[in-house]
């Protein structure tokens, strides 16, 4: 009788206890089930940004795609000054190398914008389509001439190019006036050399003829302001090297080299940081100078456009009598 009611006994309290066990279970299961994850407010606020985002993107693309050319060339040139006080801040060699490496890249505004007719000139044979220029210096071994001309310029004059690779002076060497808005360069006439500036060139007048003989009807601004360069003149300016002491025995080298990429060629002897390049500009070493190239240019075959005009660039700060 103990025996069975032990057993008995045993039986209901492991009865009781599964009870328990699988209600304690069920109610756990039915809490999960019942109660929904709760997203995150920041999260919901993260959705809500990012796809507000998405949809400025696809409108402002769409609004964009239905601007006349005009007017999105005019946005991209005011959005430039966005950048200009980021190169403030940089060093002012450091932001020219970046600057012209952009251009270089295609990393500009290109203006499509046609020039008005009004501002045609013709010079020394040469048709430009406007009268505003960008001079040597910036672009010294011609690395962004397509990418200058496609702002807007109406001529690029690359260099100065000397025969053979050079540093130039010390730097620092360049330095902003800042309340003046302007600048001093004491460069020396830093160049890569006329081989590395004329493989450039060479490969974009060969670009360039590719592209005139593929396009069976070129724009009638390209046909009537086109030089060497394509739509906009292209000049080259000449230097010597520091070391040399035949100053015309380097120009003469610059011209039979790279006179046949140039619009218009042009002899500096007007630098300050070269030494003895300003007595150059005496009466009869200019003279004798000019001579020695114009002779080399004439020996050179030409084409119906004949050779390219010689220009002499002088100091601006010569007395009257100089």
């Amino acid at each position: 009788m103990a025996t069975k009611a032990a057993g008995k006994l045993f039986r209901d309290f492991m009865r009781k206890r599964v009870i328990s066990t699988s209600v304690g279970a069920y109610r756990h299961c039915s809490s999960a089930a019942t109660s929904a994850p709760k997203i995150p407010h920041s999260s919901k606020k993260g959705r809500l940004l990012t796809g507000a985002t998405i949809g400025l993107i696809i409108a402002g693309g769409a609004y964009v795609s239905t601007v006349d050319e005009a007017t999105f060339c005019g946005w991209l040139f005011s959005a430039t000054k966005l950048v200009n006080p980021f190169f403030a801040l940089l060093d002012a060699e450091v932001a020219h190398t970046l600057a012209v490496s952009a251009a270089a890249r295609g990393w500009v505004p290109r203006e499509k914008r046609p020039d008005p007719p009004i501002l045609g000139l013709e010079v020394w044979g040469r048709k430009f389509s406007n009268p505003i220029g960008l001079s040597a210096g910036f672009d010294k071994n011609a690395e962004a001439v397509e990418g200058l001309l496609g702002m807007g310029f109406g001529f690029v004059e690359v260099g100065s190019v000397t025969p053979v690779p050079q540093e130039g002076n010390p730097k620092p060497r360049i330095f902003r006036l800042r309340q003046e808005g302007a600048i001093i360069n004491r460069c020396g006439f830093n160049s890569e050399g006329i081989v590395a500036v004329a493989k450039r060139l060479g490969a974009q007048h060969g670009k360039r003829k590719l592209e005139t003989s593929s396009s069976s009807s070129p724009s009638s601004d390209e046909a009537n302001h086109g030089g060497k360069a394509g739509p906009g003149i292209l000049g080259v300016n000449l230097g010597k090297n520091k070391t040399s002491d035949a100053a015309a025995a380097d120009y003469v080298q610059g011209v039979h080299t790279l006179s046949q990429y140039a619009d218009y060629l042009v002899i500096n002897v007007s630098s300050p940081n070269t030494p003895r390049l300003r007595m150059l500009q005496g009466r009869k070493q200019l003279k004798d100078l000019v001579k020695k190239v114009q002779a080399a240019r004439d020996e050179m075959q030409w084409g119906e456009e004949g050779p390219p005009p010689l220009l002499v660039k002088i100091a601006p700060d010569l007395s009257k009598e100089d």
